[in-house]
């Protein structure tokens, strides 16, 4: 399956990208809401959306405090949506892995480095440590500064079958091809650099018989 990362600025704006239904699932980066203004209006689609408030230092738009991701996620776990993605590193990822358990919302578990892609052994322990909470997915994401790194992000697929790991910039495409075949979904758009198409996307599913359907 193939998720679109959506980086709108309202919930209409969200809306009109969702209502096109060219992908599986959507990718809601409420970090770049500039309102939550009709957010009920989202409630049709909710089984479809993954919703995030990313922080700062792991990706998002702009800096919000703590307290108040806190409340956005809060806002947004009652739409009752597919996921909820919060960064396992996170200061409030406790309260949010809670909340998802009490209300019955799938949970991914995430971690994003935007400078390297750790070493091997990092990268398991990693992925052990986001494990512990159970969640439905755990995401790992990294910056691939040289080729080899793809290798080390791939070979994170024989630790767990619940994942979604891959490379961002130019030289962390392959990896990304990878995550079409190996994840339970992966995500497309343009909101992070090395970033696959939706059509793109579909095309190498097609292609490699991965999960574009």
């Amino acid at each position: 399956m193939i998720a679109l990362s959506i980086k709108a600025k309202t919930i209409d704006g969200a809306i009109k990208i969702i209502e096109k239904g060219e992908a599986d699932l959507y990718e809601l980066r409420g970090d770049a809401l500039e309102s939550l203004e009709g957010m009920e209006m989202l409630k049709p689609f909710a089984k479809r959306l993954i919703v995030t408030v990313r922080s700062k230092e792991e990706g998002g738009f702009k800096e919000i405090p703590d307290e108040e991701r806190l409340m956005l996620f809060k806002e947004f776990i009652q739409l009752k949506p597919k996921f909820i993605d919060v960064e396992f590193n996170s200061k409030i990822a406790v309260e949010i892995i809670k909340l998802a358990k009490d209300n019955k919302v799938g949970l991914i578990l995430s971690y994003h480095n935007f400078k390297e892609t750790p070493h091997s052994e990092e990268l398991k322990r990693i992925l052990h440590d986001a494990k512990r909470s159970n969640p439905e997915i755990v995401k790992i994401v990294t910056f691939a500064k040289e080729l080899k790194d793809n290798l080390r992000i791939i070979s994170l697929y024989e630790e767990e079958d619940n994942l979604i790991a891959f490379c961002m910039g130019e030289k962390g495409k392959i990896s990304r091809v990878f995550s079409l075949i190996f994840s339970p979904f992966t995500y497309v758009g343009n909101v992070a650099p090395g970033q696959l198409t939706l059509n793109e996307a579909k095309i190498i599913g097609s292609i490699l018989g991965g999960r574009d359907d």
